[in-house]
């Protein structure tokens, strides 16, 4: 019993701590002795002030390219399917957010290929997603993984599945559910004692995370992007510290 109040009392020292470091220069400074590649787009969705550092470099999309291909799905294939399609399509993105299930993934990206092979190409290009390629030989060619972003523009995406002006706000308001109750807890949850919407993405170095933090009175986008030959642990650390700091920064006192 002593050993868990002395980890909660840790864990809520910590927060006070970060809580103090919340200036857009201590979170620069930090990304600056990243040992490794970060990016960080931050922005809070009430007064739209903005944080970001190398914001536009592009990473692997890792497990975040489930975001665009669940946008995919609800746009351009769900409004003409049957259904059992849809009912498939509902359970795949279900799939996909809460546990991020590489076969349902895998299992969309070929339906998407027999039924709808431009969709992906029409979400990047509707959300003016210039840099975002998922599901990609080009991508593939210029960077090695078929699926690539940058903390900006998977922002975007996760603004716009925040807003319900793209999907609508029914599917809209499935997807925030979905992300809201994720398994994973480690990243930008880590720190907040408010609802987190995110979704997790990791690779053998890569490790990200893209969600608003939702207090009641702001909601605060957060996409951080990490590149390290460090463990694991290292850049989630930085992810959770970084996230708390930025939602420290941008929100209303």
């Amino acid at each position: 019993m002593y050993k868990k109040v002395a980890v909660l009392l840790t864990g809520l020292m910590l927060f006070s701590a970060l809580a103090a470091a919340n200036t857009p220069r201590e979170i620069t400074a930090d990304a600056k002795k990243f040992a490794g590649t970060v990016g960080v787009y931050a922005k809070n969705l009430r007064t739209g002030k903005t944080f970001a550092y190398n914001q536009d470099a592009v990473f692997p999309a890792a497990s975040t390219a489930k975001l665009v291909v669940s946008a995919a799905l609800y746009k351009y294939l769900y409004p003409a399917a049957g259904p059992a399609k849809k009912a498939l399509y509902d359970q795949s993105v279900d799939d996909m957010i809460i546990v991020s299930g590489n076969d349902s993934y895998s299992d969309m990206l070929a339906e998407i290929d027999a039924v709808r092979p431009d969709a992906l190409q029409r979400v990047e290009k509707d959300l003016r997603l210039r840099k975002t390629l998922v599901h990609s030989k080009e991508a593939y060619k210029r960077y090695n993984y078929h699926s690539v972003t940058t903390p900006y523009e998977m922002a975007k995406v996760m603004e716009e599945i925040y807003r319900g002006r793209y999907l609508g706000k029914q599917k809209s308001d499935e997807l925030k559910g979905r992300l809201a109750n994720t398994i994973f807890r480690d990243e930008i949850p880590r720190y907040m004692e408010t609802p987190v919407m995110h979704k997790v993405g990791a690779l053998d170095n890569l490790l990200c995370d893209v969600g608003i933090v939702d207090d009641g009175r702001d909601q605060i986008l957060i996409s951080v992007y990490t590149l390290t030959e460090q463990p694991e642990a290292y850049a989630s650390d930085y992810i959770a510290k970084t996230a708390a700091k930025a939602y420290n920064a941008l929100r209303r006192k």
